[in-house]
């Protein structure tokens, strides 16, 4: 199965995913909340972060729907 281009030049092999979460930390300061994947082989992966949590979900669901789809083709 080909690798699922995310963003900001992240792509992941559908079938190593584990799972895609959001992580808030405290950062500076300021609260982010990052998006990260987990593979097979247990490590994590910080994608991109964000400070609207809100944003991070809407990135989180876009990912889900790319990976569904490549599953699917």
């Amino acid at each position: 199965m080909p690798l699922v281009k995310l963003s900001h030049g992240a792509a992941v092999n559908p079938e190593s995913l584990k799972y895609i979460t959001i992580e808030s930390k405290n950062i500076s300061g300021k609260v982010v909340h990052g998006v990260m994947v987990r593979i097979d082989d247990n490590t994590d992966h910080w994608i991109v972060g964000y400070t609207e949590k809100d944003e991070a979900i809407a990135q989180v669901k876009k990912y889900a729907k790319a990976i569904i789809k490549a599953e699917d083709e």
